[in-house]
């Protein structure tokens, strides 16, 4: 969300900058309705190239602590992607911000249907097979896709300039972009960009009307429908409306302003070092975020594995015993079966811990059932949920511990389902020595399988402190 905002910004700067004053207004249109969407989608475009410019040793420097004591934890830092949330609160309740999110869509889109019941009643007034509606004892002048809103103390003149204008915003379909905008408004709701965009676009719609309308005019006299009309009109976010006196003097300059030139379109260009510049750096947040060891796929599995192995050779090297622990397990990751056919896979394979996140058959935590997709899912939410309601929510402020902080457990499921090998580092020697304490209250589960046999799992849990 964070970067959504960030890239909508940069922009919006752009458009601020480099187009508003320029009188390309179809162009800035597109511009207005394009960028919003790039920046809801560029977070998620993670280019492979890009992701190769950036060093691997760069990548091992954001690598958490804990993975420098043991090979066999760090490789399989993957595990699990579910933390525990632990607030200060009596009963360790776990307030989720989405919460928050969830409510604010709720009444955006009840103010949103407010203003469609308000809006619809003005229908009463519509006449069988007629798309112009007269307003009785009105000024109004606005349209909402093919219907044009007329007050009817509008002159018969006036009528005609204003229809000559709001013609254009029925030809060209301005309400589906306001209607757009009323969209992202409600799912972003939080975001101010959002309405900023709304607001430009609303404006560009009325350059494009005008530089239509006063074709069949003089501007004189349109600057003078625009000045003398009395202005009654309720301001609403999706209807094009004719009068709104907060925008008129910017209708009035941009009609006095002589056409831009065509080399000034070469200021769209802007918008390559931009792209650019926000694809290298989501490619270098995804390989940061993948050197810590948090993604669920093989490839990035199998690069941490590699990544893992530099730094420990960079502080005196691996033994002849954990070189093949770490082929084998990029082996299993990756299914090489001629690795796998080796006559020593058997044997490593029996005292290597495999990562919960590539293992076939996860260990299943009590009442646990279905797929395997289902079992790994639910065995994440009870060990979760376990240790949630296990630890003890008081001792942070005990300890007069403030901010965020964060301890995360690490422990083995052996191949009988129980909890052995429990480790913890964190903010506090008594926050650890709690985590272990609560990792070790999981109850027995049935053991991990992988190619048929029986298996020794390691899972990482991390604790997050919102003191």
């Amino acid at each position: 969300m964070i970067e959504i905002i960030c890239f909508q910004a940069i922009f919006l700067i752009g458009y601020k900058v480099f187009l508003k004053k320029e009188t390309f207004f179809t162009y800035n249109r597109m511009y207005l309705l394009i960028t919003p969407l790039l920046a809801i989608v560029l977070p998620f475009l993670k280019i492979a190239e890009l992701q190769r410019m950036i060093p691997v040793q760069e990548v091992a420097t954001v690598l958490p602590e804990v993975i420098l004591e043991s090979y066999a934890t760090t490789a399989i830092d993957i595990v699990n992607p579910m933390g525990v949330v632990i607030s200060n609160t009596p009963n360790g309740y776990v307030f989720d911000w989405i919460h928050i999110y969830y409510i604010g869509i709720l009444i955006s889109i009840l103010l949103f249907g407010y203003k469609i019941v308000q809006f619809t009643h003005l229908f009463r007034f519509k006449e069988k097979g007629k798309r112009i509606i007269i307003v009785p004892d009105s000024t109004v002048a606005f349209t909402f896709f093919n219907y044009v809103f007329l007050g009817e103390k509008l002159s018969p003149l006036s009528r005609k300039r204003i229809l000559a204008h709001e013609y254009i915003h029925i030809k060209q379909r301005h309400t589906l972009d306001l209607l757009f905008f009323e969209v992202l408004r409600i799912v972003f709701w939080f975001n101010p960009l959002v309405y900023i965009y709304q607001k430009e676009i609303t404006l560009v719609h009325e350059y494009l009307a005008d530089g239509h309308a006063v074709a069949n005019t003089s501007k004189k006299q349109y600057y003078e429908e625009l000045l003398n009309t009395v202005f009654d009109t309720k301001q609403m976010s999706f209807i094009n409306p004719f009068f709104n006196h907060s925008i008129i003097k910017k209708r009035i300059i941009m009609l006095q302003k002589t056409k831009s030139k065509k080399i000034a379109k070469a200021k769209y260009l802007f918008l390559v070092p931009a792209l650019f510049s926000i694809l290298v750096y989501t490619a270098c947040t995804d390989a940061q975020a993948g050197g810590t060891g948090y993604s669920s796929s093989d490839s990035e599995i199998i690069k941490n594995i590699e990544v893992l192995k530099n730094s420990i050779a960079k502080q005196g090297g691996l033994t002849e015993e954990e070189e093949r622990a770490l082929k084998v397990l990029t082996a299993v990751t990756a299914n090489d079966k001629d690795i796998l056919k080796d006559s020593t896979y058997d044997e490593v394979l029996n005292d290597l811990d495999i990562p919960f996140g590539v293992i076939e058959k996860v260990p299943t935590f009590p009442e646990c059932s279905g797929t395997l997709k289902e079992i790994k899912k639910c065995t994440s939410q009870k060990i979760k949920i376990h240790a949630n309601k296990g630890f003890n929510a008081k001792l942070p402020e005990e300890l007069g511990l403030t901010g965020i902080k964060r301890v995360v457990a690490v422990f083995k499921i052996d191949t009988a389902g129980n909890i052995v090998d429990v480790r913890a580092r964190g903010a506090h020697p008594k926050l650890e020595k709690e985590a272990i304490r609560v990792i070790k209250t999981l109850p027995q589960m049935i053991p991990g399988e992988h190619n048929g046999k029986k298996v020794s799992v390691l899972y990482e849990l991390p604790f997050t402190f919102n003191l």
